[in-house]
């Protein structure tokens, strides 16, 4: 009797096993599905991308171990991330006012032979023109959104706690986009990919009407691009 209720305790706790895997592998399958159509351009309803979104979020060590397999870079996989997210904030529609949202930007953005010092308050700069700085100083100025140079995940998070904006635009590489877009949960974050023509954390850029776009989107109103 014994030796039968653990054999019968083992079947279920197989059968349970193998129902997870099913469902996993079923959940990936349609998951890719709907990625692909993102990927392509192609209408998915909102709903769905958000689902789609959440899914890939909480199954994204999986899914990028199997992606790696497949021989997808780490980079390009969290590229889909990211589009995945920008592209379910963007079949939403928001009127934020400028003063509640945010744009972070990575101190690697400011030229490495700078003497002044802009990560405590991005004001210092002189808008010399080396880099992009002054320009986002200028659309801050234009659009009056709020913009704080973060040296890392810790003080960009500390960033997002201190002033509690309803939306951020976040320019970083695709590594720290796609963990800060999953440490932040309750706000829609655009990720903006910077340059990296001299190489990674060194004198990058950002396409200035990538930012106008995302700011733009999210206050409802046109933004002129920075002369």
């Amino acid at each position: 009797m014994v030796n039968f209720f653990i054999i019968s305790l083992t079947q279920i706790f197989s059968l349970m096993i193998n129902i997870i895997i099913i469902s996993l592998i079923l959940i990936i399958l349609c998951s890719t599905a709907v990625t692909y159509r993102v990927i392509k351009g192609k209408y998915v309803n909102s709903n769905i991308m958000k689902i789609n979104f959440n899914i890939v979020s909480g199954l994204f060590p999986i899914i990028s171990f199997i992606a790696s397999s497949f021989g997808m870079s780490k980079s390009d996989i969290r590229r889909i991330y990211i589009k995945l997210n920008n592209e379910y904030i963007y079949s939403n529609k928001y009127n934020f006012n400028p003063e509640d949202i945010i744009i972070l930007i990575p101190h690697c953005i400011q030229e490495n032979s700078c003497k002044l010092k802009v990560t405590n308050d991005i004001d210092n700069c002189k808008e010399c023109g080396r880099c992009n700085v002054g320009e986002l100083i200028k659309l801050k100025e234009k659009t009056n959104v709020k913009i704080f140079v973060a040296t890392g995940g810790t003080l960009a998070r500390k960033i997002i706690m201190d002033n509690k904006p309803k939306a951020v635009v976040a320019v970083a590489c695709e590594r720290d986009l796609t963990s800060g877009i999953q440490d932040i949960k309750k706000i829609p974050v655009l990720g903006v990919f910077n340059k990296r023509p001299n190489g990674p954390c060194v004198n990058t850029n950002v396409d200035m009407m990538d930012i106008e776009k995302a700011i733009g989107f999210l206050t409802g109103k046109n933004i002129l691009v920075c002369n």
